[in-house]
């Protein structure tokens, strides 16, 4: 994809976003920037927050995959789309990557496995690269669609 043609995907998901917000009549402010190549994060701000990163972020979930779901094409290429509001994706990042080294500590200790409790495909992908790296341990999903959960096993 072109600098020129990203650029217009990129103006073409703003769009997409602020009507949806408007239409949603939430009180949110949307700010799109480039962080790296053939990436598109849309970041919100304002009132209606809480409400956004609510039941662990759900409703900033569910905004994401509608925008990917309606830019599949540019997804399907390699376009990266995501949302975040108040730096919530990195602290979950961290919050996910502590959990997993302590499950990790765990099933190494007693040789017993450990599962999460199920978890979006972001969160589950955070957890098996957070321990793909530690001898002693393997991970893998099992179940199906909102029941996949993340199990961690002695290797």
């Amino acid at each position: 994809m072109t600098q020129e043609s990203f650029e217009g995907l990129r103006e073409k998901v703003e769009h997409f976003v602020k009507e949806l917000v408007d239409k949603s009549s939430l009180d949110l402010r949307v700010q799109v920037a480039e962080p790296e190549p053939d990436n598109i994060e849309v970041s919100f701000q304002g009132f209606d927050l809480p409400l956004l990163l609510g039941h662990n972020a759900e409703l900033l979930d569910a905004l994401q995959y509608i925008a990917r779901r309606a830019f599949a094409g540019a997804v399907a290429s390699g376009i990266q789309i995501d949302f975040d509001a108040n730096g919530y994706r990195n602290a979950r990042k961290e919050e996910l990557q502590l959990m997993a080294q302590k499950a990790a500590e765990r099933v190494k200790t007693s040789k017993v496995p450990f599962v999460f409790d199920p978890m979006s495909a972001q969160d589950r992908r955070a957890i098996h690269t957070a321990l793909v790296d530690i001898d002693g341990i393997r991970t893998e999903s099992e179940g199906d669609g909102q029941m996949r959960r993340v199990k961690v096993l002695p290797a």
